[in-house]
């Protein structure tokens, strides 16, 4: 089985007119502004997961500001997952400081949403003030036992747009204050797996965590993987495409370099994410 953790979808609305969105929604107009970003629906998702064999998907919008907007597009991924239900597996994407957030969190997750995310704190990072509301909505998470999915980067190298202002040490001491809530760290955690190899106190902090590979291709070279999962664990990393930002195929062609043993490779494309989930093994 292949899992993909890591796909944006979005509605209609957005995809037809996003010069309506883009005024109101600063973060989505510094990502989405160029009309070469693309954005797709659940039929494109569903093509490409076909085209490329992969079995299940978790899919998301936006962390939008305006009300109006992020509920217009976690009522879409919620009814996409309805009409692929073997396929589509639905997350609650928001701005989580916004009036409001813990009521759509509580809502979506009531009708059928099985995590939270892409959460993303693009202009500040992660600064105490959202540390504190990451907090806050990790506990309505722990209790619900779900993931929550949060954008990570690494603190240096090539900018480009929706690069944070965050660092490591913001994100240690987040996983440290949420030890019982189950967290996805995009992108590999903005390399944070590397200190896998340090001998005290971070296996222990990142027993919750996992790391996806996220615009990977764009971001470190293939044996980068071989090298995390050394230090942490192959179980310790998921397959995430960030579709349609890549295609899967680049993933394939990249990680058949990466120096990942046939086994491995089938931890990370599935065997992980299927035991957070219990999926079986029929798409």
């Amino acid at each position: 089985m292949i899992i993909d953790s890591h796909v944006h979808i979005t509605p209609p609305e957005v995809r037809k007119d996003r010069q309506t969105f883009l005024k109101a929604e600063p973060e989505f107009s510094v990502i989405y502004q160029n009309p070469k970003a693309r954005l797709v629906g659940a039929a494109e998702v569903i093509k490409s997961m076909d085209d490329h064999g992969i079995d299940k998907s978790f899919v998301f919008g936006f962390p939008w500001r305006k009300e109006a907007h992020y509920r217009l597009n976690n009522d879409y991924v919620l009814e996409a997952a309805k009409r692929f239900p073997e396929r589509l597996i639905p997350f609650t994407c928001l701005e989580i400081s916004q009036p409001g957030a813990e009521e759509e969190i509580q809502r979506t997750l009531s009708a059928g949403a099985h995590g939270l995310g892409e959460l993303a704190f693009y202009e500040n990072g992660l600064h105490e003030q959202a540390r504190q509301s990451l907090i806050r909505i990790a506990d309505i998470c722990r209790q619900a036992n779900c993931p929550i999915l949060l954008h990570t980067n690494e603190p240096i190298g090539h900018s480009y747009p929706g690069k944070s202002p965050m660092t490591l040490y913001q994100i240690y001491q987040l996983l440290k204050q949420t030890p019982d809530n189950k967290w996805i760290l995009a992108h590999l955690g903005g390399g944070l797996p590397f200190f896998g190899f340090m001998k005290k106190e971070i296996s222990n902090v990142l027993e919750n965590c996992w790391f996806d590979t996220a615009a990977v291709p764009f971001l470190y070279q293939p044996q980068a993987l071989a090298a995390m999962a050394q230090a942490l664990g192959i179980e310790k990393l998921l397959f995430g495409t960030d579709f349609p930002l890549l295609p899967p195929s680049r993933y394939y062609k990249e990680f058949a370099q990466s120096g990942l043993t046939e086994d491995q490779l089938a931890d990370l494309y599935g065997h992980n994410a299927q035991k957070i989930f219990n999926f079986t093994d029929h798409a």
